[in-house]
């Protein structure tokens, strides 16, 4: 048996596959914290294509308005997103 057999043969560890090897980095997660730690959960910012211009397009929800009046308001917005 030659040396490729061998290794092919061997016993995988599957935990080892799904564990990480290191931590993230503490500025990327400091990162990651200020950009998506604190957020309200009814508020939300999507990125869509409409012909060829790319617009990002955030709400925030008090939870109290009704679902097509924000849509609407998304659509027609006054910030000229859409």
């Amino acid at each position: 048996m030659n040396n490729f057999e061998s290794y092919v043969y061997e016993p995988i560890d599957l935990c080892a596959c799904y564990e990480p090897m290191f931590d993230a980095p503490a500025d990327f997660i400091e990162d990651w914290y200020k950009e998506r730690g604190l957020r309200n959960p009814f508020s939300c910012k999507v990125t869509r294509k409409i012909g060829n211009t790319w617009y990002v397009i955030e709400t925030e929800c008090g939870g109290d308005e009704p679902l097509p009046s924000m849509m609407r308001r998304l659509i027609f917005s006054d910030k000229g997103a859409v």
